[in-house]
């Protein structure tokens, strides 16, 4: 496994095969490693998932885990991603098999998107991510303002 400060980045186009594998690339499968953790995670009015290696979703879980002590919503929302998440192994062509459930929970059928996000990655479904691309670059102004804006 590489540093475990490379930030994963980038994305790529992948056909979910008819045994519902899906191709993680070889620089993002040097990040995490052989064996995963893949989940549901909420943006906007739908679900990707998000795959992770055991360790980092362990720091996320256990951060969650300390701001729910005393927010009833958000201990909900953990219930239901430890509840979904499942663990994977990739095969020897680098492939991770979602099943049904995380692929019905994600909308993802045929065409999707792998994208590299820090210490995680994303899939997305091709059209979603189409879309979201297009509503962010139609609005250049505000995606700036959210990058520079300062800390609270």
């Amino acid at each position: 496994m590489a540093d475990s400060k490379t930030r994963l980045s980038g994305n790529h186009s992948q056909v979910v095969d008819q045994k519902h594998r899906v191709v993680i690339p070889a620089r993002f499968r040097e990040v995490l490693g052989d064996h995963v953790k893949v989940g549901v995670y909420p943006l906007e009015d739908f679900f990707v998932l998000t795959v992770c290696s055991p360790a980092i979703y362990a720091e996320r879980m256990e951060a969650l885990e300390k701001r729910a002590e005393n927010d009833p919503k958000l201990d909900s929302a953990i219930t239901i991603l430890e509840g979904t998440t499942q663990e994977l192994d990739l095969d020897d062509q680098g492939r991770v098999t979602l099943t049904a459930e995380l692929k019905a929970k994600a909308g993802i059928e045929r065409d999707v998107v792998v994208i590299g996000r820090g210490n995680y990655l994303q899939i997305w479904t091709q059209g979603r991510w189409e879309d979201f691309q297009k509503k962010a670059f139609e609005t250049p102004g505000g995606m700036r303002e959210s990058i520079f804006r300062r800390s609270q």
